[in-house]
């Protein structure tokens, strides 16, 4: 008996120094998980403006609505009597809320992100088991206006798209922790101390668009859309100076504040994730490498046949030349296949190759936006013997918009590329600006190749023989390329009978380059021709955007003559929002230009940013 008595004591004694001693600290720790609960703080989301201070995404405070099931049951009040109350207040059906109410849980969710008064009117009927929690709601004042540039964030506030999945890092913050302790079936110990550690809310982000630009942007798409009856459009406005896209649309587009009634395509920011073949624009890469590599000078006399074979291919114009003697000028004004096709042979196939590496295909452009596609290019020694005329020309190759509009301003600037951007800065817990950083350079081709360049595509809309009158801009003189391009069937190898890309990409005032301005239509009818389509929507975003920015006209004589450039109305979410004049409250004179500076207004709105109403720069 007293040999068991010892044996039992000391497995006593073993037990309490195992429990005590050698694993203390695991049973310390299950101790706390049953006895405390460490609830997550969500930090404030950064909110994103447009360049003037007008907010595009910000977030709300909402009511969420939540049950303890289990302190429920302990009430004695029946799930279906409280299913009933809530029923008409969440508007959600009876049985589903009865089903949540009645699960052997201590936390379920019943509605989430519901306006403040419905939460109110929950607290009020004071149900037992059933509280309110203040939850951030992510709302869009623009409403459709950029919505696929600036994309949606899910209902835990993490960026699912846009540029709210591109900056989730900068806007998102640091979440922070609380600790509690509870008792028995889930409830919470209200006397316990708790120990907190607050969240760090995330930095605002000013975005590089326009608001008023990207508004007769969208407008001058979805017209164009409708009136050409186009499966789809884009459309990207650049500032040559600065590399910032002031405006890039899609259509069709969505709302995001009623997400789950679009369609995903709408959703796409077509202009820098879809590709397509641009068709005669690539021949602007074609007559830069020419002349920068000097296989070609303006003036040279090409022999340019109606027909042209390479292999087992026959090259021909849509329109036959008036005579078969052309200069190097007159192949790209009236965009002969056959002319620059004879000029790129000079080049041969690395050396358009190397151009077209050099002008951005092949490469994402940088913006940060998610999804953004860096084209489809292949090596020289995979080029078949009709791949040289063909790409030249602008088949067999593919590109982004934006990549193709990064040409027409790589000219422009002189030759000079510069990296894209869409962010034009952050905006800290000082309430301060700090510019985001300049976007990398690099040296494409001379100034004096640019020039030529740009002298060769004033004549596709001012000589008569261009192919784009209609994209004449009243008082400015500008530079462009037509082109027209056939669709890859997704079904075979070749190309879809009937179905083409009309595009036009160009820039103004050619003097003195301000704005690039590129248009796509994606299978317009019946009437298809990049000039008569994306032509005249070109010139019509282009005329209100010089006329914005007040940039000097060419022609100041002739502008006296034009009606104004009007703004395109905006939907009755935008003028809750606030409306925006653009960059007169932001900027002064812009070098090497004559026109005057404009002052910088105080804003009486108190929900425009200090930042916006201070002059700077970029």
């Amino acid at each position: 008996m007293l040999i068991a008595y010892l044996v039992l004591s000391v497995l006593m004694s073993w037990r309490l120094v195992n429990i005590q001693v050698v694993n203390a600290d695991g049973y310390r720790s299950l101790a706390d998980r049953q006895v405390q609960r460490e609830v997550t703080l969500a930090p404030e989301r950064g909110k994103l403006y447009d360049r003037a201070g007008q907010p595009l995404a910000m977030s709300l405070t909402a009511a969420t609505i939540y049950a303890n099931p289990r302190q429920i049951l302990d009430s004695g009040v029946p799930p279906i009597v409280l299913a009933r109350r809530l029923a008409p207040v969440l508007e959600r059906p009876v049985m589903e809320l009865n089903a949540a109410l009645s699960k052997d849980a201590g936390f379920v969710y019943l509605a989430r992100q519901l306006p403040r008064h419905v939460g109110d009117e929950v607290m009020a009927m004071k149900l037992p088991g059933v509280a309110v929690l203040e939850e951030a709601r992510r709302v869009y004042p623009a409403g459709r206006l950029a919505a696929q540039v600036v994309g949606f964030a899910g209902i835990d506030g993490e960026g699912l798209a846009g540029m709210e999945l591109g900056l989730e890092s900068i806007l998102s913050g640091t979440p922070g922790t609380m600790s509690l302790e509870r008792a028995p079936r889930g409830l919470e110990i209200s006397s316990a101390p708790r120990t907190v550690s607050p969240p760090v809310a995330g930095d605002d982000v000013v975005l590089t668009l326009d608001r008023e630009i990207q508004s007769v942007t969208e407008r001058a798409l979805r017209s164009a859309v409708q009136r050409y009856n186009a499966e789809a459009g884009s459309a990207v406005v650049l500032d040559v100076r600065t590399g910032q896209i002031l405006a890039m649309a899609s259509m069709p587009t969505f709302d995001p504040g009623e997400l789950a009634t679009t369609d995903p395509d709408s959703r796409k920011n077509r202009a820098v994730t879809d590709v397509y073949e641009p068709g005669s624009v690539n021949k602007v890469i074609t007559a830069a490498a020419a002349l920068e590599e000097g296989v070609a000078h303006p003036d040279q006399v090409f022999h340019v046949p109606l027909g042209y074979r390479i292999g087992p291919k026959v090259f021909t114009d849509s329109h036959a030349p008036e005579n078969p003697k052309m200069t190097f000028r007159e192949i790209i004004e009236q965009s002969s296949n056959v002319g620059t096709i004879r000029i790129a042979e000079r080049l041969g196939a690395k050396g358009l190759h190397r151009y077209l590496r050099k002008f951005g295909y092949g490469d994402v452009p940088g913006t940060g936006f998610p999804g953004e596609s860096r084209g489809l290019i292949s090596a020289p020694d995979q080029w078949s013997m009709t791949s040289l005329p063909t790409i030249a020309i602008g088949q067999g190759v593919s590109a982004s918009l934006l990549q193709v509009a990064k040409v027409f301003e790589t000219v422009a600037r002189g030759g000079e590329w510069i990296e894209p951007t869409v962010v034009r800065g952050t905006v800290g817990e000082d309430g301060r600006l700090q510019p985001a950083p300049d976007g990398q350079r690099r040296r494409v081709v001379s100034a004096d190749t640019a020039r030529k360049v740009a002298r060769m595509l004033v004549g596709v809309v001012e000589d008569e023989r261009g192919t784009c009158e209609q994209c004449a801009v009243r008082g400015y003189r500008v530079g462009g390329k037509t082109g027209t391009a056939q669709k890859p069937s997704t079904e075979y190898r070749g190309y879809e009978p009937g179905a083409y890309i009309g595009s036009f990409v160009g820039f103004a005032p050619v003097d003195d380059p301000a704005l690039v301005v590129g248009v796509m239509l994606d299978e317009p009818r019946p009437v298809y021709y990049g000039g008569l389509t994306a032509g005249p929507t070109f010139a019509e975003i282009m005329e209100f955007s010089l006329n914005h920015r007040r940039v000097p006209p060419s022609n100041p004589a002739a502008r006296s003559t034009a009606e104004p450039a009007q703004a395109a109305p905006v939907d009755p979410v935008d003028v809750a929002a606030g409306s925006t004049e653009g960059d007169d409250l932001l900027f002064g004179e812009q070098p090497g230009r004559s026109a005057p500076q404009r002052v910088s207004r105080t804003r009486a709105d108190p929900t425009i940013p200090a930042w916006a109403t201070t002059p700077a720069e970029p």
